[in-house]
């Protein structure tokens, strides 16, 4: 008997969404991991029988390096650091579960500083060496919010051989942009980031967002045949909140996945399965709007900001800007509470 979970996997690269050690473990081996600050805060968060909090331990000797990085640097507070050693300690957890890369994103509140950015990546990026001196660098990814710097932060970073991820991705602008800045990886999301926020609220533009992703995908293949090579640039869906909507896209070439929606693929039997299984390249062939593409390269590659950010905000009448807008928020509020995770663990004298 064959599971949804199996038959994805032979129609694309899966990916866990998750920093429990456990559930990959599980449900593994994946080839990525990928994570936030949410997922990072959740984790975190989790105590045991006796209502202690399961990471302590994980969390005060985050603290302790943190002090120690402290001194020899002036780009972040020890709170910062410590965030970012708290989330790589645990991503290097599900390292044994997966063959592919670790991912961890950068802090959010610096979404619109393209040094800060590239700062904040390096750092993680020699977070990996000092806590794992054996773990391969071509292993780590640093996952950024696709905002103009952020874009530009990337490209960077890959000419410096830091392999990125383009996050948070909501419209055909991001996509192009983040392909000509040679990111390894773009995330489009199929559902706003508030859904996994607000009890009951279902994103409005998920039909749509469905079909940016195969879009995007289709995008990146027409490029490569132009140039006569596949492109560096890969699609990860992201944001699934329903098996259905994972399995609409099963073809894409890669889509991380949380828990609970890895377990329902792993127990749910392909010959009892009823919904999508349509391949994604039979879907969306014909519906990319090649004109407005070559507008779009057009204004990419004569490097116009302007021309670039006023069709970002033009896009879906604002509304791709309004989603990523509203995930930096969210993401900043919870980067504000692991800080505050980090300053509870200093009273408490780590």
């Amino acid at each position: 008997m064959t599971s949804l979970l199996d038959e994805l996997r032979g129609l694309s690269s899966v990916a866990c969404d998750t920093l429990d050690a456990d559930v990959a473990s599980r449900f593994g081996p994946f080839v990525d991991c990928t994570s936030n600050q949410a997922i990072a805060y959740n984790e975190l968060s989790k105590v045991d029988e006796n209502g202690k909090l399961v990471y302590q331990q994980l969390i005060y000797e985050s603290i302790e390096v943190a002090h120690w990085m402290f001194s020899k640097q002036s780009d972040a507070t020890l709170e910062e650091l410590a965030v970012e050693l708290m989330m790589v300690n645990l991503s290097l957890r599900i390292a044994s579960h997966t063959t592919g890369c670790l991912h961890i994103q950068t802090n959010p509140k610096l979404a619109y500083s393209t040094s800060k950015t590239i700062r904040n990546a390096e750092r993680i990026h020699s977070h990996f060496s000092h806590l794992s001196p054996a773990f391969p660098s071509s292993r780590i990814c640093i996952k950024i919010p696709a905002t103009y710097e952020g874009i530009l932060a990337c490209r960077e970073l890959e000419k410096r051989g830091i392999t990125t991820l383009a996050t948070t991705l909501f419209s055909l602008e991001q996509a192009i942009l983040s392909a000509d800045a040679g990111c390894r990886y773009v995330a489009p999301y199929v559902n706003e980031l508030k859904v996994h926020f607000e009890s009951g609220h279902i994103d409005p533009n998920k039909t749509n967002s469905l079909l940016l992703c195969g879009l995007i995908q289709e995008y990146f293949t027409r490029l490569g045949a132009q140039r006569g090579r596949p492109i560096k640039t890969e699609a990860m869906a992201a944001s699934f909140t329903s098996v259905e909507e994972v399995m609409q896209l099963a073809g894409i070439r890669h889509l991380t996945i949380s828990p609970g929606l890895l377990e329902q693929l792993a127990g749910t039997r392909v010959e009892g399965w009823t919904g999508a299984t349509v391949g994604l390249a039979e879907r969306f062939a014909d519906r990319l709007d090649m004109e407005s593409v070559g507008r779009l390269e057009g204004i990419v590659r004569d490097g116009d900001e302007a021309g670039w950010r006023m069709a970002f905000t033009r896009c879906d009448g604002g509304g791709s800007e309004g989603r990523l807008v509203q995930a930096l928020n969210i993401f900043a509020d919870v980067q504000d509470r692991l800080e505050e995770v980090v300053r509870r663990g200093v009273n408490q004298g780590a």
